[in-house]
């Protein structure tokens, strides 16, 4: 692959490429796409979830399978299945220390808060359950956290999911680290996502997707230059977005 000429593309999976209530329609198109496509296309699934979770939609099916695997909301980047294909440099970045355990501590006992199963933590994520009304949640952990607040991101997902990262964290971060390690142009990265945990990645000057279908979540980023909303949802509307900037 001619690195001058190739692309790389990485979608987010629930509700960006997975749609079951539409019957995920679109998805089978997107999977020639890329088919017919390996020679100038890197491919790559950028995901909150594991690795087990992804292989289990994307190893056999029914998505393309990928070049590489970023899971847990970026905290990890896979150039296989697995577990030997970690990329290493990737996670030592990741591993740097940061204040998770005094935001943990902070929201001991936060009303509506609920911490996430220890499957879904990372050294690089401390993640919750909001259950109540995010418009009453987030102002007594914004008071909890206030001294964070200029050197770590927050993230709330579909009014459900809340997630603590690094500064130097979320999806947005090993797209980055990917593409410069490959050699692809600026311009040559396009990002598909749905929801807020995507904004990282699709705020970050890359041509980008937001899919028809998306979540409130990103409103706000919707109209910015190079932001490009199709008018399909799911998969069919990442391949519309794909076409819009000229990936053929």
């Amino acid at each position: 692959m001619d690195k001058r000429d190739a692309w790389l593309v990485a979608c987010d999976i629930d509700g960006t490429l997975l749609l079951p209530e539409t019957g995920n329609h679109g998805l089978e198109e997107f999977n020639r796409f890329i088919a017919e496509r390996r020679d100038h296309v890197v491919f790559a699934l950028n995901s909150g979830r594991s690795l087990a979770d992804i292989a289990s939609v994307a190893d056999s099916g029914p998505i393309a399978r990928p070049n590489w695997v970023i899971t847990g909301v970026g905290t990890a980047l896979w150039s296989d299945f697995s577990p030997e294909s970690l990329d290493t440099g990737w996670d030592d970045e990741m591993n740097r220390p940061w204040q998770r355990a005094d935001i943990r501590e902070s929201l001991m006992g936060c009303p509506c808060l609920r911490e996430q199963e220890e499957n879904h933590q990372h050294p690089a994520r401390l993640s919750y359950y909001i259950d109540g009304p995010v418009s009453e949640v987030l102002p007594e952990v914004s008071w909890r956290t206030a001294q964070w607040e200029a050197s770590v991101k927050r993230v709330v997902t579909l009014g459900y999911y809340l997630d603590f990262m690094p500064s130097w964290g979320g999806k947005g971060a090993p797209l980055v680290y990917l593409a410069e390690r490959l050699g692809i142009a600026h311009d040559r990265v396009i990002a598909a996502g749905d929801s807020g945990n995507d904004r990282d990645m699709l705020d970050r000057g890359y041509p980008s997707i937001v899919v028809a279908n998306h979540a409130s979540d990103l409103d706000d980023i919707v109209g910015k230059p190079g932001v490009y909303l199709s008018r399909e949802p799911g998969a069919r509307g990442v391949l519309e977005g794909l076409r819009h900037f000229g990936l053929e």
